[in-house]
């Protein structure tokens, strides 16, 4: 059971991720800070959303969230954003 939450839990997030790189990939081609922003704020929150329906931090699940996050904060140091914490 813990396997198969888990395993949920990190597809989740590796879709947040893709979605996160992408908006990285297409500021590259477009330097939109703007929508850099945007993005950058939105997908925070759905970081947020998302690590409060985790149930246990595993070493992986952190990992993802870390990296995650970390992308978050680059794409808001490119627009000149930054996040409550």
């Amino acid at each position: 059971m813990t396997i198969e939450w888990e395993n949920s839990a990190l597809t989740a997030l590796h879709t947040l991720q893709n979605r996160v790189s992408k908006a990285l990939l297409k500021y590259q081609s477009n330097a939109d800070k703007t929508a850099l922003g945007e993005s950058a704020t939105r997908g925070m929150d759905e970081l947020r959303a998302a690590v409060t329906h985790i149930k246990m931090a595993t070493p992986a699940i952190q990992q993802k969230v870390d990296d995650i996050a970390d992308m978050l904060h680059l794409m808001a140091d490119f627009s000149g954003i930054t996040f409550d914490e």
